[in-house]
């Protein structure tokens, strides 16, 4: 015949057959939130690179519509009317020069100080500031990332 087991015992018994210890979770837990940082940091840097990939992709399309509208008007909007002209010219969609990636206006100088024959076009990048390196650095259509 079988045996009664007290309630309290088995109860006991079963949980320590069953559960895991406060020690376990804390080890699991923690593992995961290693996980998660490394998983973050990778997110982040790889965000940052297309905010860099877009921004170079938009002064490349900027450069596109800038030799329509010299083909068009026989020359390159100035620095005043800016690329606010290529949207009254239907060179660009929408109703307003899109921003870069970081929320900010890119810069367009005609006569350009570093192309020649053309306008510069840059964005300060994420730190919206002249220079830097980095995630804060200048992209334009003279040098590198975005001319390569």
């Amino acid at each position: 015949m079988l045996r009664d087991v007290n309630p309290r015992e088995r109860s006991k018994r079963w949980m320590n057959e069953m559960g895991m210890t406060l020690l376990e979770i804390m080890v699991v837990i923690t593992i995961i939130g290693i996980v998660m940082s490394i998983v973050g940091v990778a997110v982040m840097k790889q965000l940052e690179k297309s905010k860099k990939d877009a921004a170079c992709l938009q002064i490349r399309n900027f450069e596109e519509a800038l030799d329509h509208y010299k083909l068009e008007k026989g020359n390159y909007p100035s620095t005043e009317e800016g690329l606010s002209a290529l949207v009254q010219a239907g060179k660009l969609k929408g109703k307003a020069v899109p921003k870069d990636p970081w929320g900010k206006d890119y810069i367009y100088i005609y006569p350009g100080t570093n192309n020649q024959d053309g306008p510069d076009i840059m964005s300060y990048g994420a730190d919206g500031r002249e220079g830097g390196t980095g995630d804060g650095e200048d992209l334009n259509n003279w040098g590198p990332p975005c001319v390569k």
